[in-house]
């Protein structure tokens, strides 16, 4: 999304939409703060602390190949943007430890995690 409707409450617009019909949702992100927000609204966020259910595996899969992707062991897209995204890195206080520690993701390469939030 542009700057200038950043932080407007669209995603959280778009997300309560989406899940009124739906228990599962993907998204597909290398900003921490995007995949907090996702936290927000799940019980249930994949990757995350837990370990990963083959049926979450498989939507991955299905999303990743959705997007014309190929995602590694931890459902991350290794240079799927093709370099930060952003103009400058965005952090989260909770969540960027575990992109670049537990994910191994690199935002300047533009890695991206799928992610798979259960209501």
């Amino acid at each position: 999304m542009l700057p200038e409707v950043q932080g407007k409450g669209i995603f959280g617009l778009m997300t309560s939409q989406a899940l009124k019909s739906e228990s599962i949702i993907c998204l597909r992100t290398q900003n921490p703060r995007m995949y907090r927000a996702l936290e927000k609204y799940c019980k249930y966020i994949f990757p995350g602390k837990e370990t990963t259910p083959d049926s979450i595996r498989l939507i991955q899969k299905e999303f990743a190949d959705y997007t014309r992707s190929k995602i590694d062991e931890g459902g991350v897209v290794r240079g799927y943007y093709g370099g930060l995204f952003y103009g400058e890195e965005p952090t989260h206080c909770k969540i960027s430890k575990f992109f670049k520690e537990d994910l191994k993701m690199d935002l300047s390469k533009g890695d991206a995690v799928l992610a798979v939030g259960i209501i």
